[in-house]
């Protein structure tokens, strides 16, 4: 005798694996033609700009005529046509990641004490200063600097008191997880974002050629912040030959004799040809360029 009710199921099992089969290849398919058709990430997009010119990086942002750090400065950035900013990422103490440099808030806004004793609340009560003058801007979250940038300029996220873990999952979010790329100075932070994720684009600091060869091995990542030790000719046509993207400060001194007339401390940085260099004074920093065919 024939079990109707046990031939039906197994029938019904067997269309559900088949119906299962048939999405499982066409999802495959969905997500071949998404990565093709992605947008090139940060590295890649640095690489092709910084082939005939140098990158301008403007430090805390903006800060001329706004805040630093402040959504302000970072608009200034994007109207001056600036490629990249770089801006700070801290802590609240309800956990929401917002841009402040230092730890104490006493500099840069009209309170006093550490950052990590305010909740996002409570900063939105507060003010940013420039100087000694306070302002009507406010600390900004990450989402909100995240929103802004978009598609406009290139984020350099220097990592303060930060769970790296909590920072990508936001990237994630927005999507954003291949456009931007992180100063991390400490090293146990730079294991951990590439453990969860191999090709984030960290920014090591290098003193030496052992540095220097050992993230070249060991991260995916092609971007190195040389420092005064490391930035030699030879180091540099060390990192030309291995595609190494090099990031340059010419912040304090140089900059301070820059903005006075006296270049022959950026013109010796900017005659290596680093793919990057990072200012205070990006606007004056990028017409410099362009004027030597530096930059487009």
């Amino acid at each position: 005798m024939i079990n109707i009710q046990g031939f039906y199921i197994k029938k019904f099992l067997l269309l559900s694996l088949i119906f299962l089969f048939s999405c499982s290849e066409k999802n495959t398919n969905t997500t071949e033609i998404t990565i093709n058709e992605s947008a090139e990430n940060v590295i890649t997009k640095i690489t092709r700009l910084s082939n005939d010119q140098i990158l301008v990086c403007a430090h805390r942002a903006y800060h001329k005529f706004a805040p630093e750090n402040s959504l302000a400065s970072i608009q200034q950035a994007i109207d001056e046509g600036i490629d990249i900013v770089e801006v700070d990422v801290n802590t609240t103490k309800d956990g929401i990641l917002v841009l402040m440099h230092d730890n104490l808030i006493d500099r840069t806004t009209n309170a006093k004490g550490y950052l990590s004793d305010y909740t996002y609340l409570d900063l939105k009560k507060l003010y940013l200063k420039i100087g000694d003058s306070v302002t009507s801007h406010q600390i900004p979250t990450l989402n909100e600097v995240l929103t802004l940038s978009r598609d406009k300029i290139i984020l350099n996220l220097d990592i303060k008191r930060v769970d790296v873990n909590k920072l990508y999952q936001q990237l994630l979010v927005k999507k954003m997880q291949n456009d931007v790329f992180s100063f991390i100075w400490d090293k146990r932070k730079i294991d951990k974002i590439l453990q969860i994720d191999s090709t984030y684009a960290v920014l090591p600091i290098v003193s030496s050629s052992v540095d220097m060869m050992n993230y070249a091995q060991n991260i995916k990542s092609k971007l190195q912040h040389f420092d005064e030790n490391s930035f030699n000719q030879e180091n540099l046509e060390w990192a030309k030959n291995n595609g190494i993207l090099v990031f340059m400060n010419i912040l304090w001194k140089p900059d301070e004799n820059f903005i006075q007339n006296d270049t022959q401390q950026v013109d010796d940085i900017i005659a290596l040809k680093p793919a990057i260099i990072q200012t205070d004074h990006p606007k004056k920093v990028l017409a410099y360029l362009k004027s030597k065919n530096l930059h487009n």
